[in-house]
């Protein structure tokens, strides 16, 4: 007499299978619940402005047009990013709420403008007249490290608005502590180390006329063609 195997049993075949299914569906619900979370915080650069209702007048001051802030490939993004050496890591919980040029053009805008209370500061394009001076900047350097400091380094240059003529051009280079831990802390360091930028820019140009030396630059070129360092 020959002996029935269980696992031959038509009847058996599909308990196994619905037994199969129902284990492969409980594995993806589990790791669509370990993916799933709350949504990354977003951030921005930039300080934000106490509401006040004033009226300003622009006509009869000097504007100054902020360029586009120009950024490396792998920074222009709205990825939060910290490097350790020559490995970048994106945060899993923050990022930028916009790029990050457009977000440093903007919040150097903003300081420049609080700054500088005698000249119309403006980024927005296209220009209500011709600006008095121009202000471009190359970033090469924005970013945390895993030594707990953001290092921000720059080329920067303001040129004649109606001419070719540069009328200060440097390099900066700064280094913030982040002094604490989280994104949080990460974004708090790089808008130190912006305002910081930002200082030594309006202070450049609340110097008299001709107290550095100038050169000549393509003016419709978006970054300096020549870089003369102080």
């Amino acid at each position: 007499m020959n002996e029935h195997n269980p696992r031959d049993c038509p009847v058996m075949r599909p308990a196994r299978a619905a037994t199969l299914a129902s284990l492969c569906l409980a594995a993806s619900l589990l790791a669509g619940c370990k993916l799933a979370g709350p949504p990354p915080r977003e951030y921005v650069l930039g300080t934000q402005p106490e509401p006040a209702a004033k009226s300003v007048v622009e006509t009869g001051r000097p504007l100054l047009e902020v360029r586009r802030v120009q950024l490396p490939d792998y920074l222009d993004r709205t990825a939060l990013l910290q490097r350790h050496g020559n490995e970048l890591a994106p945060s899993e919980t923050s990022r930028w709420g916009e790029r990050l040029s457009v977000g440093m053009t903007r919040a150097l805008a903003d300081s420049l403008a609080a700054r500088l209370p005698d000249m119309f500061v403006t980024d927005s394009q296209p220009l209500v007249g011709r600006p008095s001076k121009r202000l471009m900047i190359d970033v090469l350097e924005f970013e945390p490290r895993a030594d707990q400091r953001v290092v921000l380094v720059a080329h920067w240059s303001i040129v004649d608005g109606a001419s070719p003529q540069i009328l200060t051009s440097q390099q900066t280079s700064l280094v913030e502590p982040i002094g604490g831990s989280g994104d949080e802390a990460i974004v708090s360091a790089m808008q130190r180390a912006l305002e910081q930028l930002a200082g030594q820019v309006a202070a450049s140009l609340q110097e008299p006329a001709g107290a550095r030396p100038a050169g000549n630059v393509d003016p419709s070129a978006d970054l300096p063609a020549t870089v003369s360092h102080r």
